[in-house]
């Protein structure tokens, strides 16, 4: 039917409209979200300007694939709304027109947002989350977990640097070595250099023109050393432990499913063998939200209402909340073993279908022919 037709491809183009503003929004949200929990890390480690940018792309990345399916919801209750608030809804049913005129475009639109969404689970998100950390261990092997001003914990050592060039010229070091507790001591330079032996994982600061303090218990057995140069090292292997090993969240899909096949142990480098579980299953479920999301999304956006985009994005928010907070909680059953993740990361998708099913009921009998 030529009119039908029409109309769906009206629908559509009204919803891509509205999911691209909330996916615009959501990422946005996600990213000054992202950016305040790591603020402290990203300043502790002293990026620079030329490193922000490969950091919000990177958060970018690991946003985006949450974003697609909540833009997607926002489009379909946004359109959906607005139709009934007009009363086109209502027109469409005197004019003898089926649900499937709604249903048919959103749902079309719902494999597309699939399909995006299980491309960035799969492969974007886990790519930028191995990329992020490459810029931070990047970061801080150019010494910028040396920030001026503020003493740093590296290991059982805490070091001050007053001061720090662009070529890592340091000026008033102190270190308070405390990594044999037998023997503890002080060191005080007026300047040094530092540098990085990836190889070795090795921190070297090459101190000039300072005292070594040699603490006691006995203080007739203090001494101070006095130095024109000294080379002091740092093993920095636990600081870039986890640069050697891939996080189960940073593996694409093959390696995990690689871990989970060869996990006949309980733990698996390091990490549970339900973890690699969870993260296998979490990045299978969530591509199908859209459509659990499009089942909601028409019946819940057919009840005419004034301000239907007002209330299209509180009904967004309130779904988007439940549905990330049962997915949260289907990760911790999953990672923690309590539940076979295979089951534990299906429940939000298990639940809003359950809501959903009786709602899609309910609005086929409410007029459609």
């Amino acid at each position: 039917m030529r009119v039908a037709r029409t109309l769906s491809r009206s629908v559509a183009a009204e919803v891509l409209a509205y999911a691209g503003i909330g996916f615009l929004g959501f990422v946005s949200i996600l990213l000054v979200q992202n950016i305040a929990q790591r603020l402290e890390d990203m300043v502790a480690v002293g990026i620079r300007l030329s490193d922000t940018t490969a950091v919000i792309a990177c958060l970018a990345g690991m946003a985006a694939p949450y974003a697609v399916p909540v833009g997607f919801l926002f489009g379909t209750l946004a359109a959906i709304g607005r139709l009934a608030s007009d009363a086109e809804v209502t027109a469409m049913r005197a004019c003898g027109l089926g649900s499937g005129v709604l249903f048919a475009p959103v749902l079309a639109i719902a494999v597309g947002f699939a399909a995006l969404t299980a491309y960035g689970m799969l492969r974007v998100e886990p790519a930028a989350r191995r990329q992020l950390r490459t810029v931070l261990t990047d970061v801080t092997s150019r010494g910028g977990i040396l920030e001026p001003g503020r003493f740093r914990n590296i290991g059982n050592r805490v070091v001050y640097v007053q001061s720090r060039d662009r070529e890592n010229r340091l000026r008033r070091v102190a270190i308070a070595d405390r990594s044999n507790p037998e023997h503890p001591f002080l060191v005080f330079a007026e300047s040094g250099r530092f540098s990085f032996d990836p190889d070795s994982l090795t921190f070297r600061l090459e101190l000039e023109n300072g005292d070594v303090h040699l603490e006691s218990r006995d203080p007739a057995d203090y001494r101070r050393i006095s130095f024109e140069k000294f080379d002091y090292s740092i093993d920095a292997a636990s600081i870039f432990a986890d640069a050697r090993h891939t996080r189960p969240s940073e593996m694409d899909s093959a390696q995990l499913a690689a871990h989970i096949a060869a996990g006949d142990r309980s733990i698996v480098d390091g990490w549970e063998l339900s973890q690699y579980q969870a993260q296998y299953h979490r990045r299978l479920a969530i591509p199908f939200a859209p459509f659990v999301f499009a089942a909601l999304g028409v019946p819940l956006g057919m009840r005419r209402a004034r301000g239907a985009r007002s209330w299209g994005v509180l009904v967004c928010v309130v779904l988007v909340a439940a549905y990330y907070f049962l997915l949260g909680f289907g990760q911790y059953l999953g990672e923690t073993g309590k539940v076979p993740a295979v089951l534990a990361l299906w429940i939000p998708n298990a639940a809003f279908a359950l809501v959903a099913l009786p709602l899609v009921r309910r609005s086929q009998r409410a007029g459609w022919t």
